[in-house]
Parts: C-alpha cells; sequence; structure tokens
C-alpha cells in the first residue's frame, strides 16, 4: 500500500519554523517604529520643527521596513532552501 504522505512531518516542521520566525519578526519591527508623541507636540515651537521630526520618523521607519523586507525574505529563503532535499528525495521515489 502507497502512503504519499509519510515523511512529510519534517517538511511541516520547517515551514512551521519560518512562520514563527516571521511571527516574531513581525512584533520586532512593529515594536521598533517610532512616532511621535503628545509630549513632543507640546515642545515644537514653529511648524517646521513638526515637518521636520515628521520627516526623520519617516525615513527611519522607513529603512526598519526595509531592513524587516530583507530580513523576512531570508528567513523564506532559508525555509526554502531547507525543503529542497526532501522534495528531491519524495520525487525520486515515485518515479
Amino acid at each position: 500500500m502507497n502512503q504519499p504522505f509519510v515523511g512529510w512531518s519534517e517538511v511541516v516542521n520547517k515551514m512551521q519554523e519560518a512562520f514563527h520566525a516571521i511571527t516574531v519578526l513581525n512584533v520586532k519591527t512593529m515594536e521598533s517604529f517610532t512616532y511621535l508623541k503628545l509630549e513632543g507636540l507640546a515642545n515644537l515651537k514653529n511648524p517646521e520643527e513638526f515637518w521636520v521630526e515628521q520627516c526623520n520618523m519617516a525615513f527611519d521607519n522607513g529603512h526598519k521596513a526595509l531592513d524587516y523586507i530583507q530580513k523576512s525574505f531570508e528567513i523564506m529563503e532559508k525555509s526554502m532552501l531547507s525543503l529542497v532535499p526532501a522534495t528531491k528525495i519524495k520525487t525520486e521515489v515515485r518515479k
């Protein structure tokens, strides 16, 4: 009797590790974003300071978003590369 799903638990575990790593990365990234606090608004003297603060935060958050994208692709790439040998073995067995 042929059982096609035997041995796939390793593949599922590797995928689960990738999802966990992405979730942890999501939380860390969201916590690292900066925003203008109400206390900061009270300390502003003129409108130019407001725009300078907003631009600085936008650039900082943009860099953090790019870092997030790079790290998430690294996680997915590592996950996919770890699945290649298992997939090759499973397809060779069927031939």
